[in-house]
């Protein structure tokens, strides 16, 4: 019975990324799977155009896969994807306008409760928020988005953004202001 239960359960990313890293090829398509959309999600907010945004998806797992050999189960995979994803995109903005760091522009649409009516009511609210995010400067926005879109740690947003919990944490309470007074000018 208890071995039912265990084969039942979802193996963790870090798991199938040891698995890919032995050579199963299933094992990093799980992966893709997994985070397919959450990477194009995160890369679309940066880049803005469908096309692009998949592009650099398929990117950042091309390089995810490569650099398998080199990832450390002792940190989370999706961490390290996104940092993966994160690069991926200063690299593209490299490519085409040195020196320019668009802001992150999509709206993440989120499941919400089972009545439809608040299911418009939550992604109308959500949509309101990121819109307002927008307009925040880009680091602020990532940092927001990684937090609170993603769900990661201030940890690993530092870890993503290349810099240290501190300016993390300084760049989300700047947001969380600039947000209030943009959410708090935008009611009459």
């Amino acid at each position: 019975m208890e071995t039912a239960i265990l084969s039942e359960i979802e193996p963790s990313p870090e798991q199938l990324a040891r698995q890919a890293q032995g050579g199963r090829t299933t094992a990093f398509e799980s992966l893709v799977e997994r985070f397919q959309s959450r990477v194009l999600n995160f890369i679309l907010r940066a880049v803005s155009h469908q096309a692009d945004a998949e592009d650099l998806t398929q990117e950042t797992f091309i390089k995810a896969y490569r650099s398998l050999p080199g990832y450390d189960e002792r940190s989370r995979f999706v961490t390290w994807l996104f940092v993966i994803a994160r690069r991926t995109v200063v690299d593209h903005f490299r490519r085409r306008r040195p020196g320019v760091v668009l802001p992150l522009e999509a709206a993440e649409e989120t499941p919400g409760p089972a009545d439809p009516a608040a299911q418009i009511s939550a992604r109308d609210r959500s949509r309101s928020l990121w819109a307002a995010a927008q307009k925040l400067p880009a680091k602020q926005n990532e940092a927001l988005w990684l937090r609170y879109g993603e769900d990661l740690s201030i940890a690993e947003v530092a870890r993503v953004m290349q810099t240290n919990q501190i300016h993390v944490k300084v760049l989300l309470h700047r947001a969380r202001q600039q947000m209030a007074r943009l959410l708090g000018d935008s009611e009459p």
